[in-house]
């Protein structure tokens, strides 16, 4: 009896503890939209750690939104709440891999908070990405070189951009984060 119980409880929490995998991105960013004091041409360095929720969401076009927790930082001061990954596989249009943060604070000029969202945006070309799974190779990252974009948001006024000069990713295990995916809409009774 224990038995099976032990392993009904260990096969249940299989998802949880894949899901649980860990990642930071390293990243430098060569402003080329600046705000204030960042000037087209600086070079900003930031960090995005993020540990993937287990829960996926298909969208349209191909994506599917990967919730996450975690943090991204930019320079020594704006930092905001990572809250998803967006992945796109099998588009005919480009493959991405995005991070996106949330409630970002750090940034305000001449009166404009800049709260997000911060997005890293990497495309690749179609079939670029194998699955719409959140890849953890390196070279996975490397290959999306369509375009490499930063940007930080200001409630939809201005922001704070670049093109992505370097990333390199970590993570604690060389497996893609797989998610099993729900529905975005609930089923009707």
């Amino acid at each position: 009896m224990w038995r099976r119980t032990l392993c009904t409880l260990a096969l249940a929490l299989l998802p949880a503890l894949a899901a649980a995998q860990s990642c930071r991105v390293d990243f430098s960013v060569a402003v080329t939209h600046g705000v204030g004091g960042l000037r087209p041409g600086d070079t900003l360095q930031g960090t995005a750690r993020f540990v993937p929720t287990g829960r996926s969401f298909r969208q349209e076009g191909g994506a599917t939104v990967h919730l996450a927790t975690g943090e991204m930082t930019l320079g020594p001061s704006i930092r905001g709440e990572v809250w998803a990954l967006v992945t796109t596989s099998g588009n005919p249009v480009a493959d991405l891999i995005a991070v996106h943060a949330r409630n970002v604070e750090g940034l305000s000029v001449a009166g404009l908070r800049y709260a997000g969202p911060m997005t890293i945006s990497l495309y690749g070309r179609a079939g670029q990405l194998p699955a719409p799974t959140i890849p953890t190779a390196q070279a996975a990252w490397d290959a999306m070189q369509v375009s490499r974009r930063f940007a930080l948001h200001a409630q939809g006024y201005d922001r704070l951009a670049g093109d992505i000069a370097a990333l390199i990713l970590a993570c604690d295990s060389p497996a893609a984060i797989d998610s099993p995916v729900e529905s975005a809409y609930p089923a009707r009774q």
